[in-house]
C-alpha cells in the first residue's frame, strides 16, 4: 500500500476488513489445533493480570478461561464484519481484529507459558506495570502513551522520534521491525526504560490491553461495558500510534481496532485521512508534535539544557556497576549527603551553580567521591515546612537524567553516573542546571530564586554536614509532633480523579496517600503552590466516630469529591465504609478466611496469598473507586502509622506478608511492635516460606501464639 499518490480511505477500509477475515481465521485454526493437544477445558489466561483476555474482557465481556470458550467468539466476530466498505463496518473489523490477535496471542501462552523468551520481545505487559505507572499517568508526568508501528525509512529519525517521546514524557510501545530498527541503535529499551517492545505482527493487541486495562483498573469499568470502555479511552489515557511503512492487512485492522480504542494514528503513508483520527505527515521529525497535538496531549515538561536526553522515561534506569564512570554513597562508603534550605532574599542567587571540589571530568573512571548536593531556595510563599517536601524531589529529578542514577534521601545517598553519559558531557554541574529548572518549573508559586552548591571537596563536605544533620533533626521532630487530633484540616488529593473519577483520598498527618507520595506536608505544600489544583483542604468539622475516624466536613469533601457516589469515610477501619482506591495504591491490605487477621501484600510479589489470590487479583477489587470493606489499598508507610486500622485492631492484626516487603520495612516494623510492647511480633508475621495456605497461616499463627488471635474477628 505504498504509493506516491494519495491513497483513499475505502482503500484503508477495505485492507482493514481484509485484516480482520485472515486474523479470524488464524485464531480459529489456533484454537482448534491447542484443543486436539490440550482438551477444550484446558486454562487460558495471560501472566499476571486478573482481567484474564483484556481486550474481551472490556470489550465483549464473554468468558475465556478455557479454550473450549473462545471458539464461539471466534465464530460470533465472523459474523459481524460485513462486506461493506465505509468507516463502521471498518472499525467493526478493527475489534474483531482485536479479539482475534488476543485470541492468538492467548494460545501462544497456552503452548509455552513463556512464548517470548530468548527473543527482545515483552509480550503481555503484567498489570503490574500500569499500577507502577499510575501515579505518573494521573499527576501528568506521563501525558499519554505512544505505539511506534512498522519500520521507519530512516533509522536515525526513529532514534531521534524515540528520544522526543522519552523527553515529552510518553510511554513508548513498540510492535514491528521498529524494535530491530531501536536495538541497532543503540536505543535502550525495556521496563526500567518506559519502552516496551511488545513484538511483532498480532503482539500489537499487547499495546491496546494495556490501555485497556488502564480504565479498568482505575476507571472501575465492569465487564464488558463497551459504553464505559469507549468513553474512558476517548479521554485517557491519551494514546498515539506513528506508523510508518505501508500497512498489511492485519496491521490496517489493527490500526482501525486503536482508534476504536480512542487513539490518534500519525502515518507517513499518503493517506487521505480522518480529521483528529487518521493524519498523513509526510517529514518524519514532525510526526510527534502532529500526534500530540491532534490528540490534546499537554507536555508540561521543561527542557532542560543538559548534554544528554532528559525525562520520566530515564526514572528506572540503573547504572550497573560495569557500565559506572564514578560513583558516590552506597558501595561506593564515600560520606554523601543532600540539603534543601530556605533562605532570605539576599542569600540567593538565582541561577547561580558552584562546584567546590574536582567534577567528573576532572576524576578518574571508575572512581569514587564524596558529594554533597546543597540547594538553596527563596520566595515570598516559602515556608521551612515545605523544606522537606521540595528535597525529596531531587531524587526524581536528578534520576530522569539519561545516565544518572541516584537513590536515597538526606544522608543515606547512592549516586552514579555511567560512563556514555559522561562521554557525552554529563557532569556533577549539570545536576544544578537540573534542580534550578525542576524546582521553578514545579514548584514556581512558592519559589522564585534557586541556586545549587555541588560539594565533592572531603574537607568541605564534613564541614558542613553537622548543618545538614541538624537541620534533619528538627523536622523529624515538627513531623513527630503532626498527628491527626492536633490539626483541625486534612486534605483531598483528586490527582487521581483524571483516571479514577469517583475516588477520593483523604491525607492526615498520619494516614498518608495510597500511593505512597502524598503526605500531608506535601498536600499542604500542594495546595500553596495551586489552590485550586488537585489537592484541597478539608476542614474536619464535627467529629461523628473518634474510634472509627469519621468526621462531618470529611464526609461532605468525600461525597462531593465523588460525585455523590460516597456516602461516608472512615479513616480508622478497613472494614465499615472504608477508603476508596483508585489502582495507584503500594499495598494491599486484606482479612484473612478465619477473619482474625489482615495479609499485607505489595504490587512486587508475584506469588499467591493465603487468602487464595495473587495481587493482580485483590487489585482488581479494590480499585476502581468503590468501597470494599475489608479490603483496602494503602501506601507502604501506612502500615507502621500509629492510625494503621486502630478500630479494627492495628498492627498487631498483621499475620502475613511477603517476605521480600518484611525485611524492606523491618526497622520500622520493629519499631512499631516496640512501642506496643510486643518486641517479638515481626517473626510472628508469617511469609511466602512460611505458607501460601489458609490453613497454614491459621497453623502457624497458633503456633507463634499471634496476638491477633486473642481479639475479636473482624467480622462477628
Amino acid at each position: 500500500m505504498s504509493t506516491d499518490t494519495t491513497i483513499p480511505n475505502q482503500d484503508v477500509f477495505a485492507l482493514a476488513i481484509e485484516g480482520s477475515r485472515l486474523a479470524l481465521d488464524l485464531a480459529e485454526t489456533m484454537v482448534r489445533e491447542a484443543i486436539t493437544r490440550f482438551g477444550e477445558d484446558r486454562a487460558v489466561e495471560f501472566p499476571e493480570t486478573c482481567y484474564e483476555l483484556p481486550a474481551i474482557f472490556a470489550w465483549d465481556g464473554r468468558d475465556t478461561s478455557t479454550l473450549g470458550k473462545l471458539l464461539p467468539i471466534v465464530t460470533s466476530y465472523k459474523e459481524k464484519v460485513s462486506g461493506t466498505v465505509d468507516i463502521a463496518n471498518a472499525l467493526a473489523a478493527g475489534e474483531a481484529t482485536m479479539v482475534a490477535a488476543e485470541i492468538i496471542e492467548a494460545v501462544k501462552y497456552v503452548n509455552n507459558p513463556e512464548p517470548y523468551d530468548g527473543t527482545p520481545y515483552s509480550g503481555f505487559l503484567p498489570d503490574r506495570i500500569i499500577r507502577e505507572l499510575g501515579f505518573a499517568f494521573v499527576d501528568d508526568t506521563i501525558p499519554g502513551a505512544a505505539v511506534i508501528v512498522g519500520r521507519s525509512p530512516d533509522a536515525d529519525a526513529l532514534a531521534r522520534t524515540v528520544r522526543d517521546l522519552q523527553s515529552k514524557g510518553l510511554i513508548i510501545l513498540a510492535c514491528g521491525d521498529v524494535i530491530e530498527q531501536l536495538l541497532a541503535s543503540g536505543t535502550q529499551v525495556g521496563e526500567r526504560f518506559r519502552l516496551y517492545p511488545v513484538g511483532t505482527g498480532t503482539q500489537i493487541v499487547h499495546a491496546l490491553n494495556f490501555a485497556i486495562r488502564a480504565g479498568l483498573s482505575f476507571g472501575g469499568i465492569q465487564r464488558g461495558d463497551r459504553e464505559g470502555i469507549a468513553s474512558y479511552l476517548a479521554k485517557r489515557p491519551k494514546i498515539v500510534v506513528l506508523e510508518y511503512g505501508s500497512l498489511d492487512p492485519v496491521l490496517a485492522g489493527a490500526a482501525m481496532a486503536a482508534v476504536l480504542n480512542g487513539a490518534t494514528i500519525v502515518t507517513d503513508q499518503p493517506v487521505e485521512g480522518v480529521p483528529e483520527k487518521l493524519i498523513h505527515v509526510k517529514e518524519l521529525d514532525k510526526m510527534v508534535q502532529e500526534a500530540i497535538e491532534a490528540r490534546g496531549i499537554k507536555v508540561r515538561l521543561a527542557p532542560v539544557d543538559i548534554p544528554v536526553a532528559y525525562g520520566p522515561a530515564f526514572e528506572g534506569e540503573v547504572v550497573r556497576r560495569p557500565d559506572t564512570y564514578v560513583e558516590a554513597g552506597g558501595a561506593a562508603k564515600t560520606l554523601t549527603f543532600e540539603l534543601l534550605r530556605m533562605r532570605d532574599e539576599e542569600d540567593v542567587e538565582d541561577g547561580k551553580i558552584t562546584v567546590i571540589g574536582p567534577d567528573v571530568d576532572s576524576l578518574p573512571e571508575g572512581g569514587r567521591t564524596m558529594l554533597a548536593i546543597l540547594v538553596d531556595v527563596y520566595g515570598k510563599k516559602m515556608q521551612e515546612d515545605f523544606e522537606g517536601v521540595l528535597e525529596r524531589r531531587i531524587h526524581l529529578f536528578v534520576n530522569y537524567a539519561e545516565g544518572a542514577w541516584h537513590t536515597g534521601q538526606r544522608n543515606v545517598l547512592w549516586v552514579r553516573l555511567s560512563k556514555r553519559s559522561v562521554a557525552a558531557g554529563l557532569r556533577f554541574k549539570h545536576f544544578g542546571d537540573i534542580l534550578i529548572t525542576k524546582l521553578k518549573e514545579e514548584f514556581g508559586n512558592i519559589v522564585s530564586r534557586v541556586q545549587v552548591t555541588i560539594v565533592t571537596d572531603e574537607d568541605e563536605v564534613r564541614k558542613r554536614l553537622p548543618e545538614a544533620l541538624d537541620v534533619y533533626a528538627k523536622r523529624d521532630g515538627r513531623m513527630a509532633d503532626l498527628t491527626d487530633e492536633k490539626v483541625d484540616t486534612y486534605f483531598t488529593c483528586l490527582l487521581c480523579a483524571s483516571f479514577a473519577p469517583d475516588h477520593v483520598c483523604i491525607v492526615t498527618p498520619e494516614r498518608l496517600g495510597l500511593c505512597g507520595a502524598v503526605n500531608w506536608l506535601d498536600a499542604q505544600a500542594a495546595v500553596e503552590i495551586d489552590p485550586h489544583g488537585p489537592n484541597r483542604a478539608v476542614v474536619k468539622g464535627e467529629c461523628i466516630d473518634p474510634v472509627k475516624g469519621q468526621w462531618k466536613g470529611v464526609n461532605e469533601a468525600v461525597y462531593e469529591n465523588s460525585h455523590h457516589k460516597v456516602e461516608r469515610f472512615n479513616a480508622y477501619t478497613m472494614m465499615e465504609d472504608p477508603m476508596t482506591s483508585c489502582g495507584c495504591f503500594e499495598v494491599i491490605v486484606a482479612m484473612t478466611a478465619d477473619m482474625q487477621g489482615v495479609i499485607v501484600v505489595n504490587r512486587e510479589y508475584l506469588g499467591m496469598t493465603p487468602i487464595g489470590m495473587k495481587f493482580s487479583s485483590l487489585a482488581g477489587s479494590v480499585g476502581g473507586g468503590h468501597q470494599t470493606p475489608g479490603f483496602i489499598g494503602v501506601g507502604r508507610k501506612y502500615i507502621t502509622s500509629r492510625k494503621f486500622i486502630p478500630a479494627d485492631g492495628g498492627f498487631l492484626r498483621i499475620a502475613w506478608m511477603p517476605r521480600e516487603l518484611k525485611e524492606t520495612l523491618r526497622d520500622r516494623l520493629q519499631k512499631r511492635a516496640e512501642e506496643l510492647g510486643e518486641p517479638g511480633f515481626v517473626d510472628k508475621i508469617a511469609d511466602e516460606t512460611v505458607t501460601t495456605e489458609a490453613d497454614g497461616l491459621t497453623e502457624w499463627m497458633a503456633k507463634v501464639d499471634h496476638p491477633a488471635l486473642r481479639m475479636p474477628p473482624l467480622i462477628s
